[in-house]
């Protein structure tokens, strides 16, 4: 049977809706062979394979107030928005434990995907130990004028929607022919132009290659929005997205819209839960 692949989009607080979805897919106890996640979807991959129901909706609402968490505060202290250390230490280790265990049973192979700001080129790495590598998805979720990029292996990091926001192609080139995609924006939405590319270019103007690359995201996000469309004509992908348009910001901090969110990515998955099985089980998926 063909390997399938599960794509996690991105989307800064939209995230939650995927993590909706995937507590719905745990529910099911749906897995995938491989996992590749971008920015939110690279945290909410983690706790999917650690099994850990309901553990990205906490870490997403139970710390908002705290200035530690998303803020002012923090952007002016450590120059991101998300306090990094309360994301990638004081939670995993400390507030919301994370089941290291687990992840490494899982049969799933996990990749990140980040940009390198000096080639502008998208970097991809399978995580082998989480608690080890989890500077690549800091590096994943590391947006553009609200975080730090991150040093790694050599490598200067940030965002990885910044290059491929929906690494489906990836996948396929890699080995999963069956994707199931997990967008965070409604089917009629199209990426439009960057209106703060003035200020990126002056703020990274040592990184062209990276400015190239988001001035040029809304081109790229688009087209994959259409190749996206025929490879579900045939077959060979499974989508899963907002059944209506959001209405929350990349950085939301009204739990009432978040549980609302959560709660429709759950309920849009388990609608198409039949259909979902049968593109998982037959060799050619009529979707």
């Amino acid at each position: 049977m063909d390997k399938i692949g599960l794509v996690l989009e991105g989307g800064g607080m939209r995230g939650i809706y995927t993590a909706g979805v995937l507590d719905c897919l745990l529910d099911h106890e749906i897995e995938t062979d491989g996992v590749i996640g971008v920015s939110a979807g690279a945290c909410h991959a983690t706790s999917y394979l650690s099994k850990q129901r309901e553990r990205n909706f906490r870490v997403n609402t139970k710390y908002l107030k705290d200035k530690e968490y998303l803020s002012l505060h923090s952007l002016l202290k450590t120059g991101s928005l998300f306090g990094m250390d309360m994301l990638f230490n004081r939670i995993p280790h400390e507030l919301e434990p994370y089941d290291y265990d687990t992840f490494n049973q899982s049969k799933s192979e996990l990749i990140i995907v980040s940009t390198n700001i000096e080639t502008g080129e998208p970097d991809y790495h399978v995580i082998k130990d989480m608690d080890k590598e989890i500077g690549y998805i800091q590096a994943s979720s590391s947006l553009p004028l609200l975080a730090q990029y991150v040093e790694i292996d050599g490598k200067k990091l940030m965002d990885g929607g910044c290059s491929d926001s929906i690494p489906v192609q990836y996948m396929r080139s890699h080995g999963y022919p069956k994707n199931i995609v997990i967008l965070t924006q409604h089917k009629d939405y199209r990426k439009g132009k960057n209106n703060l590319l003035p200020i990126i270019k002056h703020n990274y103007k040592e990184y062209p290659k990276l400015v190239d690359a988001l001035a040029n995201r809304h081109f790229q996000y688009n087209r994959t929005l259409d190749e996206l469309q025929y490879l579900q004509r045939q077959g060979e992908v499974f989508i899963i997205q907002p059944s209506e348009p959001l209405s929350i910001s990349r950085i939301e901090k009204n739990i009432d819209k978040l549980k609302k969110v959560y709660q429709l990515g759950y309920e849009d998955c388990e609608k198409q839960m039949k259909e979902l099985k049968t593109f998982m089980t037959e060799e050619k998926a009529v979707v």
